[in-house]
């Protein structure tokens, strides 16, 4: 099974990403994730055949509540375009030591820098767009282990587990 640790995002940070979504869809094409599956990955797993070592990761992290912003113009790599989140120190700080202690768990992690983004479209076909996302923020209270599966074509994600922030 594909695993990640990531924030779900609020009704307000979604609607503002649909609402930038749509006017992505006006000016051209791509593959758009669907709203129940906007979110913001904290660290990519990859495959495990059990998601025990990613929950006793998930239960030692240690961060207060923090607030997540997202607004403005949408950034791209290449044909995938996203919007970027504001977030106080706290978000760095938590994946910056999530990914240290999964590293220490085994868990291979990227090499390159991570940046915080939420993916509007990807394979995006299209003129560069004119496209602003609407300011909306949020409270992050909680992280979420999620399984990634394929079904009938979709991507479906599953919450394992989830751990408060205090």
């Amino acid at each position: 099974m594909r695993l990640f640790l990531a924030i779900q995002l609020s009704p307000a940070v979604r609607e503002a990403l649909l609402t930038a979504q749509d006017a992505l869809r006006r000016q051209g094409r791509g593959s758009f994730p669907p709203p129940e599956n906007l979110h913001l990955t904290l660290a990519f797993l990859g495959e495990a055949e059990d998601p025990a070592r990613a929950r006793a990761a998930l239960s030692e992290v240690s961060c207060r509540p923090f607030s997540l912003a997202v607004g403005g113009p949408p950034g791209h790599f290449g044909d995938l375009w996203w919007a970027g989140v504001r977030a106080d120190p706290a978000l760095e700080e938590l994946a910056v030591s999530l990914q240290a202690d999964l590293r220490s768990r085994g868990f291979c992690q990227e090499d390159r820098p991570w940046l915080p983004h939420i993916t509007l479209v990807r394979r995006w076909r299209g003129e560069v767009p004119q496209v602003t996302v609407p300011h909306a923020s949020m409270v992050v209270r909680q992280i979420s282990l999620l399984r990634s599966d394929q079904i009938d074509g979709k991507r479906v994600y599953t919450e394992l587990s989830h751990k408060s922030l205090r």
